[in-house]
């Protein structure tokens, strides 16, 4: 009997270890669309912490599981930084980004949706008419969808 209880503590005591582990552990999978295609290639992403010279390299495939768990730049405002080329109009145009992520973003989710629109094509353009900037940013997450604004 003492040995069926001491297997049952031992069993308790790595469930509770595993269970904390899985609790603690922080991975979301990342999703970038651009121009309303999904991005199926490999892309090298960046992230930077805004007030250190801290970076987190990541080498994106779409529903890659990124650890947030790894790096303690997910726990403050950062900046994503990554290059891509072309889309299905001209597949040798390069566009650089630099989204600015905040530190809450990546918290209490199992995916996020980064959404990317080029306002150098003329039906992102109208649609986002009041940005002056070169592209628009969505953000859609279990429970949220930080959404930019849209002419009307």
């Amino acid at each position: 009997m003492k040995m069926v209880k001491s297997n049952l503590n031992k069993t308790i005591s790595l469930l509770v270890f595993f269970v904390s582990i899985t609790i603690y552990s922080q991975k979301v999978n990342l999703i970038i669309f651009i121009n309303d295609e999904i991005i199926t290639s490999p892309l090298g992403l960046e992230f930077h912490n805004n007030t250190s010279t801290n970076t987190y390299k990541y080498t994106y495939s779409p529903g890659k599981e990124v650890d947030t768990d790894i790096s303690d730049i997910f726990k403050e405002n950062m900046i994503l930084q990554f290059n891509a080329y072309g889309d299905k109009e001209n597949l040798t145009k390069r566009y650089s980004y630099n989204i600015p992520l905040e530190a809450g973003l990546f918290n209490d989710t199992s995916f996020l949706i980064i959404k990317i629109y080029n306002l150098d094509k003329k039906e992102y353009r109208k649609k986002y008419c009041k940005s002056k900037e070169l592209y628009i940013v969505d953000f859609h997450k279990s429970g949220l969808h930080i959404n930019t604004g849209i002419c009307k």
